[in-house]
């Protein structure tokens, strides 16, 4: 039984989510103020926030316990775990949504999160690399990765997306069929090879747990799947009433259905994933913060696609298809760069910024 400490935690952040999610349904867009909506918006972020720490902080100790590398507890614990919100969207979408209203997000949502994360979250770790360089706290501006767990998600992430934009492409339903089971394939085999990622010299995990400091739990493997799963449950919770009010926001705005499922849904739903490669490139983890990253990307192009391919009629415009060959340019880049260079420098990550900039002009032109 979890101590009641964490318990009374949980309930209310749950409390809090049920009331504004009600708040919202009960007035709808026009019954609320701009400045209520942008209140719970940077509220939802701040619970958003709260979640990826108290996850991140488990995550580190139970890849400890358990004896993990940090680029398999990054690309599997951490990427499936901050994936959850983006994994939920269109699902949500679908059952909840009108055919084609729900389509559309959630083929949106699916096809936005690669892309975000390929390009506007490696832009943000190389920016924040950069800034730490120039503020003496890097030797180097450069992203201390380990290059061989890098080098084989984009083995792995590369080949998929070109799957995914040729069945795009074909608009054949039977190919669509194969083509979800072949990726959901494809990830159970790289499931298996990311757990064989060897350790890079120097690793270190974090030495306290949250549970044991703030609430005197022990630091059992219990204790710390019940902090993974409050964690989880902030993140999910946060990221919903994210969602649910810059929805709100974009109706009172008037900004377009399809910069709603393309830029604002995926921006959203990746915040787990951002807000921790942040926190772990801050504190020297490069290789965590990576691996969350490029995990997560084979997660993405893989388990939500195969749904999209399933359940949807997966007919794409040429904004999508763009969509996809960005992510694709983007991650060979970083990987003749790696082969190259034999690391990552921080310019690098920052060539993702310049493609998201190109892509916004696309969306919004």
């Amino acid at each position: 039984m979890p101590p009641a400490g964490i318990v009374a935690v949980v309930a209310l952040v749950l409390l809090i989510y049920g009331v504004l999610k009600h708040v919202s349904l009960l007035y709808g867009p026009d019954g609320l103020s701009y400045l209520a909506v942008l209140a719970v918006i940077v509220l939802s972020m701040a619970v958003i926030l709260l979640g990826c720490e108290v996850f991140a902080n488990a995550v580190e100790n139970i890849g400890e316990r358990v004896g993990l590398s940090h680029a398999t507890a990054g690309s599997l614990l951490a990427a499936i775990g901050t994936a959850l919100p983006e994994t939920l969207v269109p699902v949500f979408a679908l059952v909840f949504g009108t055919k084609a209203h729900g389509e559309a997000i959630a083929v949106g949502a699916i096809l936005g999160s690669p892309f975000m994360i390929s390009t506007l979250a490696m832009f943000l770790v190389g920016a924040t690399t950069i800034v730490l360089w120039i503020k003496k706290a890097r030797d180097r501006p450069v992203f201390n990765v380990n290059t061989r767990a890098f080098q084989m998600d984009m083995y792995y992430f590369i080949p998929i997306m070109v799957f995914v934009l040729i069945i795009s492409m074909l608009q054949n339903a039977a190919a669509r069929y194969v083509g979800a089971f072949v990726l959901l394939g494809t990830y159970a085999v790289f499931f298996k090879t990311a757990l064989s990622h060897e350790a890079a010299q120097g690793e270190q995990y974090v030495e306290r747990l949250y549970a044991n400091c703030y609430f005197g739990c022990s630091k059992s493997l219990t204790i710390i799947v019940v902090q993974i799963v409050s964690g989880l449950m902030f993140i999910v919770a946060g990221t919903c009433l994210f969602i649910e009010y810059i929805t709100v926001f974009s109706i009172k705005t008037g900004i377009s259905a399809l910069v709603l499922s393309l830029v604002i849904a995926p921006v959203a739903t990746e915040l787990p994933e951002k807000f921790n490669s942040i926190a772990w490139t801050i504190r020297g983890k490069d290789t965590l913060a990576m691996a969350n990253l490029t995990g997560a990307m084979v997660y993405q192009s893989t388990i939500p696609v195969s749904i999209g391919l399933l359940f949807t009629g997966w007919t794409l415009g040429h904004t999508e298809l763009l969509n996809i060959m960005i992510a694709i340019t983007m991650a060979a880049v970083l990987l003749i760069t790696i082969k190259i260079k034999k690391t990552l420098p921080g310019w690098a990550l920052l060539i993702g910024g310049i493609f998201y900039a190109a892509y916004m002009v696309r969306i919004f032109s």
